[in-house]
């Protein structure tokens, strides 16, 4: 591992914008889970979702897996605990969680997620983060409020507490812990063969819960509604955002790319406007800027180490 110039290189503005994408990918990820909860229990859609995203990276994944096989035996332990909680930890606990949270709730809990990478990176690796970042950090998170609450901050003082968003933490942290074990990822590993690994554990860790709820009587019925939205958080949400957000983190590093996360809440707006007619103001324009300016100067104060 390198240490990335403090100035953008090409290859982090392109790893950026791959960043943008795959945020924008995921972002439709709680809207589809907490619309299809009702006829979906959340364990099921946990286990399809792998299952789809498996066969999705299969046909890609099977002749760089056979390739780096010694690869992936030295860090079999790494990528069985990337699967075991940054995967399916973090899945279980947010379709659990949007069951009886908010969408607000979710959506601020959610984008702690570059503020709880930030905070173990510095525990852990004694990262420095600087007056700049934390700054950017305030910036994001004060973006995201204003966005999510239509610009009554005040709302915040209004929010009730359900066990939903303990469940949500729970997720932010299994997210957090995946991010930072991408630091350890060894240079040169194929990221759809990493992706369709770590996925295999996923699918061995929820295996147990999907069970257990079938014997709970909690099973549904595949539906065309249910079938989009398992293919969609599978193929997409999954094989595609994942793998995509994985390859742009070992660019320019774990804390940098969490910062990105901060506009999900702006691209699920756009979302609820565009597919569901709702409409589009203010609060969007100026949470957004501040979302952009956050990001902005947080990424430039991070010290990332590129692969």
């Amino acid at each position: 591992m390198v240490e990335r110039a403090e100035g953008a290189s090409r290859p982090a503005m392109g790893a950026y914008v791959v960043l943008v994408v795959a945020m924008f990918i995921a972002s439709a990820n709680p809207v589809v889970g907490r619309g299809i909860i009702q006829d979906v229990p959340p364990f099921a859609l946990s286990f399809w979702r792998f299952v789809a995203a498996a066969v999705a990276l299969a046909p890609f994944a099977i002749g760089p897996l056979r390739q780096q096989r010694a690869q992936f035996g030295r860090q079999w332990r790494r990528l069985a605990a990337m699967g075991l909680v940054g995967f399916a930890g973090y899945n279980a606990f947010l379709y659990l969680g949007v069951q009886t949270t908010t969408a607000i709730n979710a959506s601020l809990i959610t984008t702690m997620a570059p503020v709880a990478i930030l905070a173990l990176t510095w525990m852990i690796y004694r990262e420095r983060i600087g007056a700049i970042g934390v700054g950017g950090m305030v910036l994001g998170l004060l973006g995201v409020a204003v966005t999510v609450t239509h610009g009554d901050l005040a709302v915040l003082y209004r929010l009730a507490l359900v066990p939903g968003d303990l469940l949500m933490v729970l997720a932010v942290l299994c997210f957090a812990f995946y991010s930072l074990l991408l630091r350890k990822l060894e240079p040169g590993t194929n990221p759809i063969a990493f992706m369709f690994v770590v996925d295999l554990w996923s699918i061995l860790a929820i295996t147990p819960f999907y069970m257990w709820e079938l014997a709970q009587g909690q099973s549904f019925v595949l539906t065309w509604s249910a079938l989009a939205a398992i293919l969609y958080v599978g193929v997409m949400a999954t094989a595609v955002s994942f793998t995509m957000y994985t390859q742009a983190a070992t660019v320019v590093g774990a804390s940098a790319a969490a910062q990105v996360i901060y506009l999900t809440p702006v691209f699920a707006s756009v979302m609820a406007v565009v597919f569901l007619g709702e409409s589009f103001g203010w609060h969007h324009v100026i949470g957004g800027l501040f979302i952009c300016a956050g990001i902005y100067f947080s990424t430039r104060a991070l010290r990332s180490p590129r692969a």
